[in-house]
């Protein structure tokens, strides 16, 4: 009998293992096919109801931050955010944030928050977008980096740290 459940806990172990292994070598061929690709188009209406397109940071670094005020990793990144487009905005970087939710909690997390940077904001909307960022699971945070060319350099799934962030960041910002 014991060696039943030996053999059981082993082929669980052993498909577990499987799936690991299958779950992370998907992961890394959906990151290296959304980095050093040209960044999808997208639009959607900021904080005022005025219809914004990603098209307009040409030119500069953009980290493009989906989250939401629900989502306590994505709350906890703000004031990072904001330091950090206070710190090199003059540099280059645009950080907009992709709010998925509704636009009175939006503003209202915004304001409070004192965020320096546009948010755009939509529900459905929005996670159709970042899954044009492949966020294919629809996890937040989610953060892509974007050159100035417009290639997306960087995915980050979850929280991010000042460093990890600035550590992808600052490179690009000294490319013109």
């Amino acid at each position: 009998m014991n060696w039943r459940f030996a053999a059981a806990v082993i082929v669980a172990a052993v498909i577990g293992a499987g799936a690991g292994i299958g779950g992370y070598l998907y992961y890394d061929k959906a990151q290296r096919l959304a980095e050093a690709s040209r960044r999808p188009l997208f639009q959607l209406p900021d904080l005022d109801d005025q219809l914004q397109s990603v098209a307009q940071w040409d030119g500069k670094v953009v980290v493009l931050n989906f989250w939401a005020t629900w989502c306590p990793p994505c709350v906890r990144e703000v004031p990072m955010l904001v330091e950090l487009q206070r710190e090199l905005g003059p540099q280059g970087l645009q950080i907009v944030g992709v709010a998925v939710d509704k636009r009175d909690a939006a503003r209202s997390f915004a304001e409070e928050a004192g965020v320096n940077y546009p948010i755009l904001y939509g529900v459905q909307a929005a996670l159709e977008v970042s899954q044009l960022y492949a966020n294919d699971a629809g996890t937040l945070p989610h953060t892509a980096i974007i050159d100035r060319q417009g290639i997306v350099r960087h995915i980050f799934r979850g929280e991010l740290e000042r460093q990890e962030l600035e550590a992808a960041v600052r490179p690009l910002l000294g490319s013109t």
